[in-house]
């Protein structure tokens, strides 16, 4: 942007406050960097406004609001969300809960249940416990419950009374192949998204308003978007993976939805392999290169350069999100004031049992007797989807990015970006590093 007019060599220019000579160049860069600080400054002043606001809202809210029994299972898409989930069923032998009801079986009367009967805006049981009809609770916890009927499922018990209920939450931010519009979030909207879901009803009970689009999503049920109550959640697991693996699995999540709709033309485009994932990136990266270039990365707290970290990092997107979201989660627990457990993914593969378990203290649910660790897949192997130098350059952004936003980001992440490379394939890829 031009701050100032140009003036012929010599000329004396006025501008304000300040006045010297054009030809000063120092002068004027000077001046601009100064301009530049004292805007960027008030902008984060505004910004802190702003999220203290926000922060002001949530809490007053949860002011005297009895405390529920949520316990977030945050996670970014294809991080290990379902396993996670998985895993504590498998050790507890109690079911877990969903933001997203269409992932969990409806209760007797084809509507999901809700984990806390006071709340029918969810989460919802993944397996709605059975119902003692004589006294109209539910066999453990004697929470009341809604209009919604529970399920026969005997498959897994709920949680004590005196334990929390694991759920999972994917939050925002969190789109795939998708331009800066969609995934640029403020803490706001993150937070809202993690407190976000949708609940299945019967499709006869859905106004006729409803569009098509949801209408063909099942033939027997209909989804209905929904927002519970933060003083539901009263603490967090923040399951974090591998970013280049959690890119490559977000990858394979696209390919089996395009094959479920049969999506010819994709599937031959973008192949289940190296070259199709490389192929898939690129044509991300140009499709939305004229978005990213207008969009004003300052006003969102970046560096004005950023442009300069996200080219020739393929799939630079993806990485943006990655890092934001964990940001974002980061802040939405502290926001909440919430205890967190962070988790990661690939610790799975040294020691399960004590991941299981650490879990379950956190919790407070006890191992069930008798119950084993369900199977483990660590043979996948991703690291020829990028390259040394790929992964150089993307660790170099997502430190940036991370490094910009939240200081305690950074350190759950870090692990990532400072893990040793190999400098003999480097040399190799790129031909000019000694």
């Amino acid at each position: 942007e031009n701050y100032y007019p140009e003036a012929s060599s010599g000329d004396s220019t006025d501008v304000g406050k300040y006045s010297f000579e054009a030809e000063d160049g120092e002068a004027l860069s000077e001046l601009r960097r100064e301009e530049d600080e004292e805007e960027e400054e008030a902008w984060r002043e505004r910004r802190a406004e702003e999220e203290e606001a926000h922060v002001r809202n949530i809490r007053e809210r949860k002011e005297g609001q009895e405390r529920g029994r949520i316990a977030w299972l945050m996670s970014f898409p294809n991080s290990g969300t379902s396993f996670t989930s998985l895993l504590i069923r498998h050790v507890s032998n109690t079911t877990t809960a969903t933001n997203y009801g269409k992932e969990g079986f409806p209760g007797e009367d084809g509507k999901s249940v809700p984990v806390d009967g006071r709340s029918p805006a969810g989460p919802y049981w993944l397996y709605p416990p059975p119902i003692k009809r004589e006294e109209g609770t539910q066999k453990e916890g004697k929470q009341p419950h809604s209009d919604a009927k529970l399920g026969k499922s005997n498959k897994h018990g709920i949680p004590p009374a005196s334990a929390s209920v694991f759920t999972k939450t994917h939050c925002g931010g969190r789109c795939a192949f998708c331009p800066p519009s969609r995934y640029l979030e403020t803490s706001a909207s993150f937070l809202k998204a993690c407190l976000s879901g949708s609940r299945m009803v019967p499709a006869p009970e859905v106004a006729e308003a409803a569009t098509e689009e949801n209408k063909s999503s099942s033939p027997r049920y209909e989804k209905k978007y929904v927002s519970y109550h933060p003083a539901l959640v009263e603490r967090a697991v923040h399951l974090i993976r591998d970013p280049y693996d959690n890119l490559v699995s977000r990858f394979h999540h696209e390919q089996k939805e395009h094959r479920k709709k049969n999506h010819i033309k994709w599937m031959t485009r973008y192949s289940n392999d190296v070259p199709g994932f490389k192929r898939w990136c690129a044509d991300e990266d140009a499709l939305f290169a004229e978005e990213e270039r207008s969009t004003d990365w300052k006003a969102r707290g970046f560096s004005a350069d950023l442009m300069r970290y996200l080219e020739g990092v393929p799939c630079h997107a993806e990485f943006f999100r990655y890092v934001q979201w964990h940001v974002m989660a980061v802040r939405s627990v502290e926001i909440l004031e919430i205890p967190a457990l962070y988790v990661h993914y690939e610790d799975y593969s040294h020691d399960l049992e004590r991941s299981a378990q650490g879990m379950l203290d956190f919790l407070n649910l006890p191992w069930a007797v008798g119950a084993g660790l369900p199977r483990f897949d660590s043979d996948k192997d991703y690291s020829g989807y990028f390259t040394q130098e790929e992964r150089a350059s993307a660790g170099d952004l997502m430190r940036r990015l991370a490094s910009a936003n939240d200081d305690d980001a950074e350190k759950l992440l870090e692990r990532y970006w400072t893990a040793k490379l190999d400098y003999g394939k480097l040399r190799a890829q790129t031909g000019n590093i000694k």
